[in-house]
């Protein structure tokens, strides 16, 4: 009788664990921050971030993935800096689950200021700019 009841609880504990496990996996999705910025700052490593989170020092002709809980998120990008600037330009993405969301980092000169800024791209852009970037797995 103990065997059986023994049984069932490991049974019970296993079943749930994995269901947890699944339902962690489709209540994430993830961002990719592509950068592509052509020779004009390709010298300086961005600053990348989710949520005022810093998440990826990111250099020239380079991407990153980074797993995020399901929702809205805010990214941003800087030049320097690892605490996120009130005067960084902040954009909104909804992530769903098990999608990918690409966002493309930004590089604008002009004449008295240079600026960065996020967008998201389509994923045929996203994927046919990747075809030359590199993933930085150690963007940190």
């Amino acid at each position: 009788m103990k065997r059986i009841i023994f049984t069932f609880l490991v049974t019970i504990i296993v079943t749930s664990f994995t269901t947890a496990q699944e339902k962690e996996t489709l209540e994430t999705g993830k961002i990719y921050f592509l950068r592509s910025t052509g020779f004009q700052g390709s010298a300086v490593a961005f600053k990348a971030f989710i949520d005022g989170e810093f998440v990826c020092r990111l250099n020239n002709k380079k991407y990153s993935i980074h797993e995020v809980p399901v929702g809205k998120h805010e990214c941003s990008v800087q030049f320097g800096g690892t605490k996120s600037k009130e005067k960084a330009e902040k954009f909104e993405v909804v992530v769903e689950p098990g999608k990918i969301t690409y966002v493309q980092l930004v590089f604008e000169t002009g004449l008295f200021i240079n600026n960065i800024y996020c967008e998201e791209v389509t994923e045929n852009t996203a994927k046919k700019k990747m075809e030359i970037l590199v993933e930085d797995t150690k963007c940190l």
